[in-house]
């Protein structure tokens, strides 16, 4: 049977009518919720994705603030941002735009994001919440839109699947691999210092993929009929493109996302989502 493509884009417009209703509910008592942006530096594929995320967000009635940063901006200077961003009462969800330039590490940053608005998941705060399992107003957004995808994919549920995450990073692959784990599935963590990616990747059901590393696995890399969620978005030649060679894995797979239209548009919706969550929260309008 061919592969079922996981439509990133079908799931956000389903989801997207839930927010445009939230949005709604709260300007009509005068709220308008929020979205700063600090976007440090000049990165194509963190430009492509704040330009999609800020069109979904004004059809679901969300305004949004990119407050760029000069690319050789100090750590003191973004975390002085960011909690400036936190004091604003205008402003209700806070993301600082990753990856951040090379001389910059999210280690000595993240906890200057405001908790009570961290919409991405970063803070330690909101980490250690995932990792403990004692939940989280703010799951960060694209592993939050990977277990979307997956709910609607043939793996669903998940309780003792065998899974495959290629990639550590502390944006996706570990809180992934957390919320994988909440679901009662075996998780194998793979990353650039993995003296090999097989036999693992060839013997999960479910592959999750977020390197970086355009066209990574080929199809002959997965189980037959696995459930592959690909995460890259890497531009190359004007092209976006996945870590997954996309056409060779349809031959061999039961489902895939594809790239762009999968994990991104879902992405989008999650992130959204949290700061429609945190301006409720901030007027009570959710118990």
């Amino acid at each position: 049977m061919p592969a079922r493509i996981l439509d990133g884009r079908a799931l956000a417009s389903d989801l997207r009518h839930d927010l445009l209703a939230r949005a709604t509910a709260l300007r009509s008592v005068g709220v308008r919720p929020r979205l700063a942006i600090l976007f440090v530096g000049h990165n194509d594929s963190s430009f492509a994705y704040v330009r999609n995320l800020t069109k979904t967000a004004d059809r679901v009635g969300i305004d949004v603030f990119v407050d760029d940063v000069p690319d050789d901006a100090t750590a003191e200077m973004v975390r002085a941002r960011l909690e400036r961003l936190g004091e604003d009462p205008a402003v209700h969800g806070v993301l600082l735009q990753q990856p951040l330039p090379a001389h910059l590490s999210i280690r000595e940053i993240a906890e200057s994001i405001p908790v009570h608005k961290d919409v991405d998941g970063a803070h330690p705060v909101n980490q250690g919440h995932l990792a403990f399992g004692s939940g989280t107003r703010f799951v960060p957004a694209t592993p939050a839109a990977v277990m979307l995808l997956l709910e609607r994919s043939p793996a669903w549920p998940l309780r003792g699947r065998t899974v495959a995450v290629v990639g550590r990073s502390i944006v996706v692959g570990a809180p992934v691999a957390m919320l994988l784990m909440a679901q009662d599935a075996s998780v194998t963590v793979l990353h650039k210092e993995s003296r090999s990616l097989q036999p693992y990747v060839s013997m999960a059901e479910v592959v999750v993929v977020a390197t970086g590393v355009p066209g990574l696995l080929r199809g002959v890399d997965f189980m037959p009929g696995a459930t592959v969620i690909d995460v890259g978005t890497t531009i190359v030649d004007g092209v976006l493109r996945g870590d997954v060679d996309f056409d060779s894995a349809l031959e061999v797979v039961a489902a895939i996302t594809p790239v762009p239209g999968g994990v991104g548009p879902v992405t989008n919706v999650a992130l959204l989502r949290n700061v429609i969550e945190s301006a409720e929260h901030r007027f009570e309008l959710t118990p």
